[in-house]
Parts: structure tokens; sequence; C-alpha cells
């Protein structure tokens, strides 16, 4: 893999774009405070690729120097345009609610997407990619713009936008193939001595075990005695688990539908954020889990 990044400025900004060196080689790389533009080749695809990582500014004024810098740096470089990221401006006043709409912003920025000649990707999933956790604020601020190029070499590309559970902002994926890793086989997941009750469950089973024969024969049985025992407990923590998820997130997802239609109360808010605390324990039990299994 290879990187480049943009250093955040206090609590704002800050960048990072990350490829897979196998299939891009970068040529040139663009940075600014609002942007990292990685210029190079696509394994398969016939001239530069070059990939836009944006971070729109707040300020208006700063909108439209950052609109009319892309554009000249477009003209000057040929070639596949992806562009994606935080925008911070929305194209219709349905992309935001609870948020205050600015035709000016949003005529601006329309103008920019006609001119660099990119299409914006309909997208699934979330209603709204960004919400304020403070005042519920939402709005579709984030978002994939592509050239046409670009999209004839990925004619199946989808935009889904995630749940965001972690984050005030939505994850987004822009896809063309899905990817598995296939059927697990059993292996114990490092991440399964975090969960209370498996040093008891080892303990027990190894103490409890009873057989006979030579002694290879008889550790061999006494190993998959505690692995017996390792799944059985597994399964049962996995479905309590799962099932806590399912309720956390519906809960969640309760809370922002509710947010679509008035102001959440800081009750409702705090329970929002323990609920996102607990999702980030589970969740990220499942990222250990599946960073081994790869």
């Amino acid at each position: 893999m290879d990187f480049e990044g943009v250093d955040s400025d206090g609590r704002s900004g800050g960048l990072i774009s990350i490829w897979d060196t196998r299939y891009f080689q970068k040529a040139q790389v663009l940075k600014h405070r609002h942007y990292i533009i990685t210029i190079g080749n696509w394994s398969g695809i016939p001239g530069h690729t070059i990939l836009a990582n944006i971070y729109g500014p707040h300020a208006s004024s700063e909108k439209q120097k950052l609109w009319k810098d892309l554009l000249q740096i477009k003209q000057n470089w040929m070639g596949n345009w992806l562009l994606f990221g935080d925008f911070n401006a929305v194209r219709r006043k349905e992309e935001r609610f609870n948020s205050q709409f600015c035709p000016y912003i949003a005529s601006n920025f329309n103008r920019f997407i006609h001119d660099a000649g990119v299409i914006d990707f309909n997208m699934g999933g979330e209603r709204y990619t960004y919400m304020s956790r403070v005042d519920a604020k939402l709005s579709q601020i984030d978002r994939f713009l592509a050239c046409s190029s670009f999209l004839s070499y990925f004619p199946s590309l989808t935009a889904i936008a995630h749940p965001k559970h972690l984050s005030d902002h939505c994850p987004i994926t822009l896809s063309s193939i899905s990817n598995d890793f296939g059927p697990p086989s059993f292996k114990f997941f490092n991440s399964w001595i975090t969960v209370e009750g498996i040093d008891q469950i080892v303990s027990n089973a190894w103490i409890g075990f009873s057989g006979h024969g030579r002694a290879d024969v008889y550790l061999a049985a006494k190993l998959k005695h505690v692995k017996e025992e390792i799944k059985k407990w597994r399964r049962s923590s996995h479905k309590n688990e799962a099932h806590e998820l399912t309720h956390l997130k519906g809960m969640i997802k309760d809370l922002e539908i509710v947010a679509d239609s008035r102001t959440l109360s800081k009750n409702e808010l705090l329970i929002c954020s323990n609920g996102l605390k607990r999702i980030l324990e589970l969740e990220h039990m499942a990222t250990l889990d599946v960073k081994q299994k790869a």
C-alpha cells in the first residue's frame, strides 16, 4: 500500500488517501488543505486516472475558490477523473433537514459539477450522510463524482451510504464487485480473549475432561474437548452480541428517523451517544476477527 496525507487544521480537515500499489501507481500528487489529488496509472485503464479526495471549506467564498481551482486543475490534467469526499455543500433543498439551506452555495456547486463534466451518483442506503450529534442537523454533503470516461471502464458502479454508528458521517462505498473471504474454519480469534468468561470456559473444560489411552491420544482428545466447549460458548455469546448489536442499531436508527422530523432531546442524544460507544466495542471485535480471518 501507499498513501498521501494532509494534516488537519485544529479540529477541521485532515485528509488521507490510501491505495493498493499492485493496481494503482502514483505519478504525481497535488495537495492542499482542501484536497489530495493523486495522479497515476490504474492497471488496465489507458491514460491517467486522477483520484481527488475533497474536504470542502465552510465559508462560501472559500468554496467558490475551491471549485475554481479544481476546474483549473482538471483542465490541466486530462484523464479519468473520480472526485469524492466531504464537499460541505448540497445540490438541492431536499438534501438538508433541520439545517439551513443556501440557494447560492447550491447553485455554485451545481455549476461546478456541470462545468467539470462529472456525474453525481444516485446513492443508495442512508438518506443523509452527515448528522451533527449536538443539534441533530442532517445533510447530504458526502458523495462521489465521476467523469464519463471513468464510468466507461466501471459501468456497474454503485454508491452506498452505510449507517453512521461510530461517526457523524456515513461511510460510503463505491463498488463494482463484492468481496468474500469464504466460509470460516474453526480458529481461536484473538478478540475472544477480551470477552468476559472465556478464561473460565477454558479452565473448566480443561479441568473437567476425563479420558484414557496413550498420552498423545489423551492430549488430542482433551484439546478437542476444549475446542468443542469454546465453540459451544462462542455460539451462545455470539448470538447474544448479535442480538445486542441489532437492538442498538435499531434504537439509533429510530432516533435518526425521529431526527428527520424534530430536534432530538438531550436525553435522546445521550442515549444515542452511549449506544454508539457500545456499538464501537462490538464492531471493533468484529473488525479484528475479519482482519485475522483475511
